[in-house]
């Protein structure tokens, strides 16, 4: 860890308990205490909520939310509206207020709740359905027909079959044991499948199998009560959204959860109950001033970023793709020019990695490297950002270099980009 930085916050706080005695001061210094380990610090801003993660003495991730009449992870009853054959999907409207895009190319594992025929699907046809993926732009949002149910350990996953694993998940041995325990207690079945996560790898047995109990005693209420529910219903509420960040965080790594939401903070204790969260109460000292959150939001949204050896990053968000610069910048070093080429390129690389959790950028991203004379050097860099890529929670790849020299990459995408996100906020307000 990172000492220097560690020295200021403490002379910070020193610097405002002068101010604060008792509780507010003790409070402050456990602050610090808590900056040496990771971080999930939740808070209101303007009109909806924000949530930062801070890794050590650094902010990675950076997330907003405006409470809506639905999200992610809902569960509705909707009815199809119009059925477009060229593109093999149904336009379906849930009772928010906006249809959703549903696509139709797994029509035969739909749950009906009311069907006019038997076979393909028509329009009034009423269903079942989970929001996927929030509206983007003028995009509508995209909807699921095999409804998913997410837990810390396991998911299962409506009309699919057969028992997966996390791809970080190599012992093979656990595997074989985690299939037959499953079969003996008659868990596998053909009508949904079961997706075993990276965290189940780290926790006792007896957990993992009670959480995946839950999930199919869920899955079984939601099947034999849909039919009986009218249109437009919402069979299930997900999660708050940092409810699902928190629940995905390795297991491995120790988090705690600082919020001043005593609602959300009651909802963590219940549902996560080995988290630690701690309720800041301090009307004197917001989170947002405590963690220098305004800042932190400050330097997400500029499109320039800064690198220890002088160079710096440029990143330009598209509808299509993003595309990241890399710039020399004030390099002065004309002896060892290369060196300094390859040293500032692999800073990028780390840096970018980075930067794509915290602007939760997805989809197709082109970064422009420098170029280096030597092929080893360029192989060098493209391993070394590949490392750093795969430490990323969302799936990302790094594809290959193109013609142009450009390093292609993707990244799934879970969330809206943070200046989508801020700029809906702000509209909003």
């Amino acid at each position: 860890r990172e000492v220097f930085p560690s020295i200021i916050t403490v002379w910070k706080c020193m610097q405002i308990s002068q101010k604060k005695t008792g509780r507010e001061s003790w409070f402050l210094w456990k602050a610090w205490v808590r900056s040496l380990n990771n971080v999930m610090i939740i808070t209101r801003r303007e009109q909806g909520i924000a949530a930062a993660l801070q890794e050590g003495n650094r902010i990675t991730e950076l997330h907003v939310e405006q409470e809506k009449a639905f999200r992610v992870g809902d569960i509705f009853i909707g009815k199809i509206q119009s059925i477009v054959k060229n593109i093999n999907a149904a336009f379906v409207d849930f009772g928010c207020g906006v249809n959703g895009y549903l696509a139709l190319d797994k029509q035969e594992s739909f749950l009906y709740t009311r069907q006019a025929r038997k076979g393909l699907p028509t329009c009034g046809d009423e269903i079942l359905i989970q929001i996927a993926k929030e509206a983007v732009k003028t995009k509508l949002p995209v909807l699921e027909g095999h409804v998913n149910l997410s837990g810390r350990y396991a998911v299962l996953i409506m009309g699919e079959k057969g028992l997966a694993f996390s791809r970080k998940i190599h012992d093979d041995l656990f595997q074989k044991e985690i299939r037959q325990q499953l079969q003996e207690k008659g868990w596998l079945s053909v009508e949904y499948a079961l997706l075993l996560r990276t965290n189940s790898h780290e926790e006792e047995r007896e957990t993992v199998f009670s959480e995946i109990r839950f999930l199919i005693e869920r899955y079984e209420k939601i099947r034999k009560t849909a039919p009986y529910r009218t249109c437009f219903s919402c069979m299930e509420r997900s999660d708050h959204p940092f409810l699902e960040l928190i629940r995905d965080y390795p297991k491995s790594n120790p988090l705690e959860v600082v919020t001043d939401l005593s609602d959300l903070y009651a909802e963590i204790r219940e549902k996560l109950p080995d988290i630690p969260v701690h309720l800041y109460t301090d009307e004197k000292l917001s989170l947002t001033a405590l963690y220098s959150l305004n800042t932190a939001f400050d330097h997400a949204l500029g499109t320039r970023v800064w690198l220890k050896s002088g160079g710096y990053l440029i990143l330009e968000p598209t509808e299509a793709l993003t595309v990241i610069d890399v710039n020399t910048g004030k390099c002065t070093d004309k002896i060892n020019k290369e060196k300094h080429l390859y040293r500032t390129n692999m800073e990028a690389a780390a840096e970018i990695a980075v930067q794509l959790r915290l602007r939760n950028y997805s989809g197709i991203i082109l970064v422009d490297f420098i170029d280096m004379e030597k092929k080893e050097d360029t192989e060098a860099l493209l391993h070394f950002f590949r490392q750093c890529l795969s430490e990323d929670r969302t799936k990302t790849t790094l594809v290959d270099i193109t013609k142009l020299h450009l390093a292609e990459v993707t990244r799934k995408r879970r969330y809206r980009p943070l200046h989508e996100a801020v700029r809906e906020l702000k509209k909003e307000g």
